[in-house]
Formats: C-alpha cells, sequence, structure tokens
C-alpha cells in the first residue's frame, strides 16, 4: 500500500512511540478504526471542555450575586410613578 502522506502529531515522546508502534501492523480497516476512536476522543475533549468554561461561568455568576456592594435591579419595565 502506498504511503498517503504524514500527519503531524503534537504529543509527548512517550505517545509519539505508542503511535509509532500501532502503525506497524496497520490495516485499512485497523486505521479506519483507529480514526473512529480518535475522532470520539476529541469530541469528548471538546464537550469537557465546553463544561469546565460553562461551570467556571456559572460559579462567578453565583459570586456576583452574593456580593451585596453591587447594585441589582430586576429586569422589567420600572415602576409607574403615582
Amino acid at each position: 500500500m502506498p504511503n498517503l502522506g504524514t500527519v503531524p502529531v503534537y504529543a509527548s515522546v512517550k505517545v509519539g512511540r505508542a503511535l509509532e508502534e500501532v502503525e506497524e501492523d496497520m490495516t485499512l480497516y485497523k486505521g479506519v478504526r483507529m480514526a473512529q476512536v480518535m475522532e470520539a476522543v476529541y469530541e469528548q475533549g471538546r464537550k469537557d471542555g465546553r463544561s469546565q468554561v460553562f461551570e467556571a461561568l456559572n460559579e462567578s455568576t453565583t459570586e456576583l450575586e452574593k456580593r451585596k456592594d453591587l447594585p441589582h435591579a430586576k429586569i422589567g419595565r420600572p415602576r409607574m410613578k403615582k
């Protein structure tokens, strides 16, 4: 099978060696399965990263709501003055 090119992988030396070891007996089927697993891991990492961002935002807003020195007015039309 011809070499279709290289893909840069930015990882530690340990991960690089593991990837080389996996590539030694790689078939087309195994390559497709590995790509599917890597894509799933990447997507899960994106989801985990987003959840961490939302958790940080929720924590900061609850801290701000607890502060007494910040004035807070309810959203909506102001009351009519008589």
